[in-house]
């Protein structure tokens, strides 16, 4: 048996212990929320427990507290970077798995927070309980991102059971604080966890994916006058009121006009990604009281952006920018709103980054997957990942690989294939053997 073949029938023989793997790892309520000082304990157990595996694959770990104060002023400004991070019982995870030498080293990365699981009626499971059934793994994270955590680690150890020493270094890294805004990645890579490649486990369906968009999250204030709503108001060039609801109406539409023109912008479009940049409305807030007449009005904003609309921070500065001047282009058409006019406030900004599908790691991850089973064409990650800090800051060119369909990702009944979680071991086992090199062969 040749010595892929042995990989692939060793891994398809032993796929109840990934299975057990992410249930052991879903178990843990690793949830984070907006405010991190709200975490419980489920993180740092998770990484007590990941810890534990990786010693016994004979990893040197690193266990640590980042400095959230520290790394905001040594990189403010910078992607990942963001106020008021705390990672007091929050630790972060690494490990090495020193190879034979003379190879390659490749850099397996994922998180293992998890979003709230969100009203309990819309679960038919317990969120943390894991079930399988219907060849499906249920619970929160069993998508994002705990199914491709368990992938990468299993992939380690199935390689281990068979005897096979890579020539180069294996780099395990499991963080904190990405689904708030991933500071947790922008730790890891600056303690100096880097590889010459590397893969993060992110839920895409088992395809490669060199590519994700950028995130701005923004709040876009609107201003009016409030009175009361059922009396003969005054002019708005005295008194008013002026009405909050219309005027955000207004911004809303412009909003549309910009998407309409984005949708075939060649700036907003890249060959991978399956839709255009959008700026998306996630929430509206306006008025005040039922017999009022809106005084304030709020839209706030998820907008995409792609590496090549970076700016010299490799932030979304350029992008922020011509937002803001659509919106006061927007403000000038209104009497109102050009003496008052709308103002955006910017939340977030994660950041983007893109490997060259012709990159020596891409074509040889792209025969490693063929081998495996799996679909070698490449893809766009629609959403974002902590890809970009690996990639940029730290100089470990990275692609999103994991298994999983991402529409599952925050959802009630979260859940994954068990085929999907064995097809991506096989990949992430064979990309280690062909990336780093067999001692020996």
């Amino acid at each position: 048996m040749t010595d892929t073949a042995a990989i692939l029938a060793h891994i398809d023989a032993n796929a109840d212990r990934i299975v057990e793997t992410l249930c052991d790892i879903v178990a843990f309520p690793s949830i984070v929320k907006s405010d991190p000082r709200e975490a419980g304990p489920g993180e740092r157990d998770t990484q007590l427990y990941l810890k534990r595996r990786l010693e016994v694959l004979g990893m040197e770990t690193d266990l640590w507290e980042p400095d959230g104060p520290a790394l905001l002023e040594k990189y403010r400004g910078r992607p990942g970077a963001h106020e008021g991070r705390t990672f007091e019982g929050r630790p972060n995870l690494a490990g090495r798995l020193a190879g034979a030498g003379g190879g390659r080293s490749l850099m397996l990365t994922g998180h293992i927070d998890v979003v709230p699981p969100g009203e309990a009626s819309h679960w038919s499971t317990d969120p943390f309980a894991p079930v399988v059934a219907d060849d499906m793994v249920y619970g929160r994270g069993t998508v994002d991102m705990k199914g491709g955590v368990a992938c990468m680690l299993m992939a380690v150890e199935f390689l281990r059971d068979l005897g096979v020493t890579l020539r180069g270094d294996v780099v395990f890294t499991t963080v904190v604080d990405e689904e708030i805004g991933g500071m947790g990645t922008l730790a890891m890579v600056d303690r100096g966890w880097k590889a010459d490649a590397g893969i993060l486990t992110e839920p895409s369906a088992n395809r490669i994916a060199p590519i994700c968009h950028g995130i701005l999250w923004g709040r876009i204030i609107v201003d009016g006058i409030g009175g009361h709503a059922e009396l003969t108001p005054n002019s708005w060039q005295t008194t008013g009121p002026v009405d909050a609801v219309g005027l955000t109406r207004q911004i809303l539409n412009g909003i549309d006009t910009i998407n309409a023109r984005w949708r075939f912008d060649p700036v907003k479009n890249h060959p991978l990604m399956d839709q255009p940049n959008q700026i998306i409305v996630t929430q509206i807030n306006v008025g005040e009281h039922p017999s009022s007449i809106a005084g304030r009005g709020e839209i706030v904003i998820d907008v995409q952006y792609l590496p090549h609309e970076q700016d010299e921070a490799l932030t979304g500065g350029n992008v922020k920018r011509e937002i803001e001047e659509h919106i006061a282009h927007i403000c000038q058409a209104d009497p109102f709103l050009r003496s008052h006019p709308a103002r955006v406030e910017w939340i977030l900004d994660a950041d983007c980054a893109e490997v060259p599908a012709d990159h020596p790691f891409v074509t040889t991850m792209q025969a490693a997957t063929g081998a495996a089973g799996n679909c070698p064409t490449l893809s766009g990650f629609g959403a974002h990942s902590d890809m970009g800090n690996p990639t940029n800051l730290g100089q470990t060119p990275t692609v999103n690989f994991g298994p999983g369909d991402p529409a599952f990702a925050h959802q009630p009944n979260e859940r994954v294939p068990v085929a999907d979680l064995v097809a991506c071991t096989k990949a992430i086992a064979l990309t280690l053997v062909d990336w780093c090199g067999r001692a020996g062969a």
